[in-house]
């Protein structure tokens, strides 16, 4: 039976306490950090991470010792140090990276909808848009937390050791944090929007996967089709990994850049439309 607001306490002054969006993300991130599929997915990440290291000081070495210059030559033919080498420093999560935030992003509305508190939410000083604001906040910085040590320790190995004449350029991060942003929004976005159409968290993270992976295939058989490639930026996967790709300067990125905008535009606006509509203090009574 749905809690209505007028059977619940008075609502607490505004000014006290902490603004409800921060209040909400800590929640989240709480929920999470108890859970032991946070912990197995950090070692999944931490394990890549120091294989990515560990290659760039590997690169550092063939560089500078003498007894490694014939792998230096052979390395410079098959793994190139160019715009495609600084993209891919982002791309071995990337899959990973997705289903992570299905698995996570799935509940975030769904969970509140299976159980029915955000009449409760709502009743207190919680408006609508600090709710939608906190998950979609939430389901972004997620990502982005993860991709940023990517980013910035190979970046930092790479100067450490080699200066400005490193296999990672100086200006890497200025390139892939941008990339990064939008790719994290990209996502949380999604996940949020599918979270929100589903009753229960596991068909929250069906919708999401359902979603990414049927998005992908409608691109594939439509490109198959007609041959068009702008077609391939309804695909949320190839979104991701393309907009690295253009923002280091990728002579042939998987995206180009006008039906990347387009396509990231639209999948942002859409599932952010459908969550603000989903999450409706009419929808919460239900």
């Amino acid at each position: 039976m749905p809690i209505y607001a007028p059977t619940l306490p008075p609502a607490p002054d505004l000014h006290q306490g902490h603004p409800p969006v921060l209040v909400l993300m800590r929640f989240d991130l709480t929920r999470l950090w108890r859970q032991k599929i946070g912990r197995f997915f950090s070692f999944i990440f931490l394990m890549i991470l120091l294989f990515q290291t560990g290659w760039i000081y590997a690169k550092y070495l063939m560089q500078t010792n003498q007894a490694f210059k014939p792998l230096n030559e052979f390395g410079k033919n098959i793994f190139t140090q160019g715009a495609e080498f600084q993209a891919g420093l982002l791309n071995p999560t990337m899959y990973l990276l997705w289903f992570l935030v299905a698995l996570v992003g799935g509940g975030l509305v769904a969970r509140d909808t299976l159980y029915r508190v955000r009449p409760l939410m709502y009743a207190h000083p919680v408006a609508p848009k600090d709710y939608l604001l906190a998950k979609l906040g939430f389901a972004s910085a997620l990502p982005f937390v993860i991709l940023l040590p990517f980013a910035l320790l190979p970046w930092a190995m790479s100067l450490l050791l080699a200066g400005l004449q490193g296999p990672v350029w100086a200006t890497a991060p200025l390139r892939l944090l941008p990339a990064m942003a939008i790719s994290s929004v990209l996502m949380g976005s999604l996940a949020v929007g599918a979270s929100s159409m589903a009753a229960t968290p596991r068909a929250g993270i069906g919708w999401v996967l359902g979603l990414v992976l049927g998005a992908g295939t409608l691109a594939s058989m439509i490109h198959g089709l007609t041959g068009i490639r702008a077609v391939d930026a309804l695909n949320p996967i190839m979104l991701a990994e393309a907009w690295p790709q253009l923002l280091v300067g990728v002579d042939h990125p998987m995206v180009a850049w006008l039906p990347a905008l387009l396509g990231t535009a639209f999948h942002i606006g859409l599932w952010t439309f459908v969550a603000s509509r989903r999450t409706r203090p009419s929808e919460a009574v239900i």
